[in-house]
């Protein structure tokens, strides 16, 4: 729904979002952002497809920092509002407070986007035959956006897994869906962990694409203080994704 500069959407809880203590999913939560954030563009006219179909361009997701001091339950109808902070020739932030089913803010969000070339695979210029301008409205909300992550300095014992992107990994872009990087990495985890502990803090950096057919290693290593830091690595051992994650009890 469109509310002036915000879009606002809700979202119940459903049983696939829950984990084997009932928890809801990092993966879901993601998912129900960003797909707060294609229905929003879609309302305004610049959503994906429409791109697509216009210019051969797609939107692509560079960057996303979660912040949640408490995570939906099973069956709760959340409340989501977006709304696009500031817009460049390449790039643009896109904000999001996540409410409880009684209007409690438990959550707020920051992500950076840019567009991409179908074609070339290179970037392209957002405001490209769209009215973005138009749409943006000039409110932070209180978390950072993740700097350059650094690399994972890991050994041999950190790679977890290791996989070849297949047909159930691709979104209409051709290349890795944004969530299933994640679950790649939450899957390195060991379960008793993640059933123990709740996410405070996600920082995910998207470095470049990976593509049907490629051979990635799953990185993970634990940090002292209750800090997870992963990495998707190519098969030349550069990093296509880095993400850190910062847990509570």
């Amino acid at each position: 729904m469109i509310d002036g500069l915000i879009n606002r959407f809700e979202y119940t809880v459903q049983p696939q979002d829950l984990d084997g203590m009932r928890h809801f999913r990092a993966v879901a939560l993601e998912r129900a952002l960003l797909n707060a954030a294609g229905d929003a563009a879609n309302e305004r006219n610049f959503g994906a497809f429409k791109m697509i179909d216009s210019g051969g361009a797609s939107w692509i997701l560079l960057k996303i920092a979660i912040e949640m001091s408490g995570m939906p339950r099973e069956e709760e109808t959340i409340k989501i509002e977006t709304w696009v902070e500031k817009v460049g020739r390449l790039l643009t932030t896109r904000n999001y407070v996540v409410k409880n089913q009684h209007g409690e803010i438990i959550g707020h969000a920051a992500s950076e986007w840019t567009m991409l070339d179908l074609k070339t695979r290179r970037p392209y210029p957002i405001t490209t035959d769209n009215n973005i301008l138009s749409c943006i409205n000039a409110v932070p909300v209180p978390v950072e956006l993740p700097g350059k992550l650094p690399p994972l300095q890991a050994g041999e014992e950190d790679v977890k897994h290791s996989l070849k992107v297949s047909y159930s990994d691709i979104d209409y872009n051709g290349h890795t869906n944004s969530m299933q990087y994640l679950q790649w990495m939450l899957d390195a985890c060991p379960v008793e962990m993640l059933y123990s502990q709740s996410m405070s803090r996600l920082e995910i950096v998207y470095m470049r694409e990976v593509r049907y057919g490629e051979s990635v290693n799953v990185l993970y290593k634990e940090i002292p203080g209750g800090e997870s830091h992963f990495a998707v690595q190519g098969e030349d051992g550069t990093d296509c994704v880095r993400t850190r994650i910062l847990w509570k009890q």
